[in-house]
């Protein structure tokens, strides 16, 4: 009896030890395959949650256009459209708001949770005070202009706190060039406001020429960071779609008109023509914005696929391994007669 239990007792050792190392790398293994799923699954929703920011900023970037329209002109251009504008942009904040109503904020990081509350409990909630003041045109261009860039630009800061939460480089670096495309764009409805005011008058002054060039090179700036980090396909279709269109040259000549007698004027201009094509230039920009988001979402659910099935795998391996060490257990345990 003795040598059996010896024996039998070895067997246990031999077995116990291998079977709780196998259950602790089962347990690693499988918490980092669920923790990659769960952070895929944030991102997917943090990623659609983002459209829904971009698409308030596409509205806001218009009514800031047609309010700087209309304080430029004294009131006499605008008062129509702009009332119409703000329909839109209402309508866009609240999907906006039902989306974080719902489980897309609650999927994202506590700190990037933060951030995009408080720009939309803080700052959407104030337009309605600004809009008033455009009305009675009680607000100075500068400053209006100035609230509707800094909501903007904290919007789009807000889809940089989403990038934050991808684990993956691609998608990051897919993320980090939308931002810098919105950033773009952003910039180019800023121009659409500052034209918008230089036609109303006929000429510049020297400070609104000064934003001007400067919106022009940080365009410049935004979209040669964007080909940089963006993806092939999405980079093509940024060049036929837009570069490649006939409100992308007309946009151009009526750049090159304003450079050329800035302060001279008689530029002989209509600004609702300048809004209504480089409109089009923006929409044409929305269209390419769309297209990335579409391409991130498929990216990721490529890459959520890939991350079950890892999970799955990684699952199934730890069961066999944990079978296979308690079924040698049960074999040798087994001692020899004799």
């Amino acid at each position: 009896m003795a040598p059996s239990q010896d024996f039998k007792g070895r067997i246990t050792i031999l077995t116990v030890v291998p079977l709780i190392v196998v259950l602790i790398f089962a347990y690693f293994l499988i918490s980092e395959g669920y923790r990659q799923v769960k952070n895929v699954e944030s991102l997917e929703k943090g990623i659609v949650l983002s459209t829904k920011i971009s698409a308030v900023v596409h509205e806001l970037q218009k009514e800031r256009g047609r309010s700087a329209g209309f304080l430029g002109s004294g009131g006499k251009e605008f008062k129509e459209e702009l009332k119409e504008q703000r329909l839109l942009t209402d309508r866009a904040i609240s999907e906006l708001k039902s989306a974080v109503d719902r489980e897309y904020l609650a999927a994202l990081p506590e700190e990037t949770k933060r951030v995009i509350e408080r720009v939309i409990s803080d700052e959407l909630n104030s337009i309605s005070e600004v809009r008033n003041k455009v009305d009675k045109r009680e607000i100075s261009l500068k400053d209006a202009v100035s609230f509707y860039t800094r909501l903007n630009n904290e919007l789009i800061d807000a889809i940089g706190e989403i990038a934050k939460v991808s684990d993956n480089a691609s998608v990051a670096r897919e993320l980090t060039a939308y931002a810098d495309f919105l950033y773009a764009k952003e910039k180019m409805g800023l121009e659409r406001a500052i034209l918008s005011v230089a036609f109303s008058r006929d000429k510049f002054d020297l400070p609104l020429f000064k934003k001007f060039v400067n919106l022009l090179a940080q365009q410049k700036a935004f979209i040669k960071s964007f080909e940089l980090v963006a993806s092939g396909n999405v980079v093509s279709y940024y060049r036929k779609t837009v570069l490649s269109s006939d409100p992308a040259r007309e946009v151009a000549r009526l750049e090159k008109l304003a450079l050329s007698v800035p302060f001279e004027g008689g530029f002989n201009v209509d600004p609702n023509y300048w809004f209504g094509v480089i409109t089009k230039k923006i929409d044409l920009m929305k269209r390419v914005e769309d297209y990335i988001s579409r391409d991130l979402l498929s990216k990721v659910e490529v890459i959520k696929g890939e991350t079950k099935g890892k999970l799955i795998m990684v699952v199934v391996l730890s069961a066999l391994s944990i079978v296979v060490v308690l079924g040698v257990r049960l074999t040798m345990g087994k001692s020899p007669e004799g």
